[in-house]
């Protein structure tokens, strides 16, 4: 608006410049015209003059200082004319009339000149002298009036330029004044995302908008409500689904392992039911994600944060995934001198690390190992799940641990070692570290693949610290 304003203010403005400039222009000719005309009526009055003499001796009541008459035979050689003829400073009349007579031949008078820095209209009429005929000349200097026009217009230019300073000074005052309350909308809109807000606390105060935006805010608060109806919706159904789904889940993997129990392994049907164990197992971790998301989106996720020692964590994790990973997974002890103690909540460490542990078996190819270990430094403990699989492409290691993403891999890897999912499980562990004040990244190992890496608060037994919040 502010630009379209100054485009409009510079236009009008040069609109007039140009206006004026043909207003001056066909003022100085109808001048110019009116004055030959007067001139041309005096030389050629009663008596009629027989001869260039005679017009010349007339010369001397109609010439002034800015105008400039003479005879010319038809042949284009002037007579003799009154020493005015140097007045504008243009040298002699014989080569001047010379050279106007080449200038204006085949144009309409009067003819626009311009000759030694100064502005002349030159017009012809012709005239009957005895039996002969002849021209007169007329050569009018504007130099002074072109001269003020182009100081007006100058001056007009610059007053354009100081009018369109001030209008876009004065205008921005007028537009943040008047389009404040919009900014304040649009913040408030940028301040609603979606689930970190209670949307039916979010609305606007309707009575303290502007008139203008009353409606627009009565719209939006509509709007708010009619999300937070759809959002509440939602998260009960996913809540609801994952409740419903777990108990069914857990019967089937009670009686598959019960199955296995009496069957000996090498039974036709051990397969079948190690296969049904494993899926269901895998199902039952889906639709704890599922949950835990259900219940983050509703401000409802607790954690027990208590003091964790890393080593036995891992050991715990190594001994309950060992069997899942068919001996692919690896522990590492810790080469720390100090003992790995962090803040956070074990069965949700647990839980984190089942996920990469899954996610690594489904892009390392078979009978590479996965290892998983623990380093840390005097502020943060970070435990690594690493794998020699096809790793995470650059651009997509932030993404992956968005909802329903699945990263592609590192360039110049086989497509068929690029594994499948439900895209929730690496969200659901970046969720969790957040939730227990630390952070989930993922690095490029030097010998190629994935190197997934929780970070947690360190706890320094020399120098303890409170739990963080949950």
């Amino acid at each position: 608006m502010q630009f379209t304003s100054l485009l409009v203010i510079l236009t009008g403005y040069g609109v007039l410049v140009f206006s004026n400039g043909l207003i001056a222009s066909k003022v100085r000719r109808d001048r110019h015209s009116q004055t030959v005309f007067e001139a041309h009526r005096e030389l050629m009055r009663a008596p009629v003059p027989r001869s260039a003499e005679d017009i010349q001796a007339r010369l001397e009541r109609v010439l002034s200082p800015g105008l400039l008459i003479w005879v010319e035979t038809a042949a284009g050689v002037p007579y003799r004319t009154t020493q005015r003829e140097n007045t504008f400073g243009l040298g002699p009349l014989g080569p001047l009339a010379k050279q106007l007579a080449l200038i204006a031949r085949g144009q309409n008078n009067p003819v626009w000149l311009q000759l030694s820095g100064g502005s002349f209209l030159f017009s012809t009429l012709p005239v009957r002298l005895g039996e002969s005929g002849a021209l007169l000349r007329y050569l009018e200097d504007f130099s002074s009036d072109v001269k003020r026009e182009r100081n007006a217009q100058e001056l007009l230019i610059a007053v354009a330029v100081l009018t369109a300073l001030l209008t876009s000074g004065l205008m921005r005052l007028a537009l943040d004044r008047g389009l404040s309350p919009l900014g304040r909308l649009s913040t408030r809109l940028e301040d609603v995302t979606l689930p970190t807000v209670n949307l039916s606390t979010e609305g606007l105060q309707v009575e303290e908008q502007p008139l203008e935006l009353q409606q627009i805010a009565a719209a939006f608060n509509d709007l708010l409500g009619r999300l937070a109806t759809s959002w509440e919706r939602q998260t009960a159904f996913a809540d609801g689904v994952a409740h419903e789904l777990r108990t069914p889940i857990t019967l089937i993997s009670g009686y598959a392992q019960r199955l296995r129990r009496q069957i000996p392994a090498s039974a036709p049907e051990s397969r079948p039911l190690a296969l049904i164990e494993s899926e269901s197992a895998r199902m039952g971790r889906l639709v704890t994600d599922l949950l835990d998301i259900a219940r983050d989106d509703a401000g409802r996720l607790d954690l027990a944060l208590r003091e964790l020692d890393l080593d036995q964590e891992l050991l715990e994790a190594y001994e309950r995934l060992s069997t899942y990973t068919t001996g692919r997974l690896r522990l590492i002890p810790s080469e720390e001198q100090e003992p790995l103690r962090a803040w956070g909540d074990a069965d949700r460490l647990q839980q984190c690390l089942t996920n990469l542990v899954e996610n690594a078996l489904k892009h390392t190819p078979v009978g590479c190992p996965i290892e998983l270990f623990a380093d840390g430094n005097p502020r943060e403990v970070v435990v690594h799940v690493r794998d020699q699989g096809p790793g995470v492409h650059p651009g997509d290691r932030r993404r992956i641990f968005e909802r329903f993403v699945r990263g592609a891999p590192a360039s110049g890897v086989p497509a068929n070692l690029v594994g499948s999912g439900s895209g929730l499980g690496l969200s659901v562990v970046k969720l969790l570290m957040e939730r227990m004040d630390g952070t989930a990244r993922v690095a490029e190992t030097p010998g190629g693949g994935a190197d997934f890496q929780l970070k947690l608060r360190r706890i320094n037994p020399r120098q303890p610290g409170d739990p963080p919040s949950a």
